[in-house]
């Protein structure tokens, strides 16, 4: 009789060391390091400054699109779009900036390197007062990359990626992990580096393909991206994606897109049902899971 309740005592506790574990796995957040946000962003003599605006290139994509949203501040001016193509629906925020650092990047609950630290889009971008937001490159999917954000460097590990770099003087683009390392790029004045990819547009060409090995990009996806289009003009894409309506788009169609937008540089960032836009405190797409889901970082921007 006791040999009986010794191995129900033992395979309950086995059963609970099990439980534990898969919870402190999956989903009890810990590890990582403090990050904290900037310090408020402002420009002396703000009114010597000329009015913002969307400068010589004209988008005949954009003409085609329904304007959606419009905000504009002394800091940032951006304009919401709404077009289907690729019977799917397309989310384009046409962003010009003051200045760079006006784009800023979180991690859900200010944590880096650890597990399980998970929040909204819409969450990170009310605490931080910001106008405008979307999902990142979920930096910490991967356990290798360059990883700077707001100028901070948080990880300094060589992978086979490309990255994609935001710079202080207002340009973007693409550059290979192993050819150089994040003291460089930080030397450089790197404002934000993502590690997520691939790169869509390099010089204005379509620079995608579905042939190199990762099946996400050869399947149609809801996706992200932002890409760069003259001085401080920005395109930030989400598009909608495995639903009857919206089918979502392949690495070369989203390509496709960012080239329509004028983009010299552009950059795919996590997609799926991480495929999360913002703006003025209302997710403004429809993410595949039906909600909003969860995610370990953004990009925003405070009015």
């Amino acid at each position: 009789m006791i040999w009986k309740w010794i191995s129900i005592i033992y395979h309950l506790l086995l059963s609970l060391i099990s439980i534990l574990f898969l919870l402190y796995t999956f989903m009890i957040p810990h590890g990582g390091s403090f990050v904290s946000d900037p310090e408020a962003f402002y420009l002396e003599h703000i009114n010597e400054y000329p009015d913002l605006s969307y400068g010589n290139t004209h988008i005949p994509l954009l003409d085609q699109s329904i304007q959606i949203g419009y905000y504009e501040s002394p800091y940032v001016l951006i304009t919401l779009y709404q077009v289907r193509l690729y019977d799917s629906d397309i989310y384009i925020a046409d962003v010009v900036v003051r200045d760079p650092k006006v784009i800023l990047t979180a991690f859900a609950n200010q944590r880096f390197g650890g597990h399980n630290y998970l929040e909204t889009v819409s969450h990170m971008a009310e605490k931080r007062d910001a106008i405008f937001a979307i999902n990142s490159d979920h930096a910490e999917h991967y356990n290798q990359g360059i990883v700077i954000r707001n100028g901070q460097i948080l990880r300094d590990s060589l992978s086979y990626r490309k990255a994609f770099v935001l710079w202080e003087n207002g340009s973007m683009s693409s550059i290979i992990d192993q050819n150089t390392s994040a003291q460089q790029l930080s030397e450089l004045n790197a404002w934000q580096v993502w590690s997520f990819g691939p790169p869509l547009v390099n010089h204005f060409l379509n620079v995608a393909r579905i042939d190199d090995g990762y099946i996400r990009n050869e399947v149609d996806n809801p996706r992200t991206a932002l890409g760069w289009v003259e001085d401080y003009r920005y395109m930030f894409v989400v598009i909608d994606g495995r639903t009857q309506k919206s089918r979502g788009v392949d690495i070369v169609e989203l390509a496709s897109i960012m080239v329509m937008l004028g983009c010299q540089e552009a950059y795919n960032l996590d997609g799926g049902g991480s495929s999360t836009m913002v703006f003025d405190g209302r997710v403004i797409n429809t993410p595949s899971g039906g909600k909003e889901r969860k995610v370990g970082d953004c990009v925003y921007i405070i009015g």
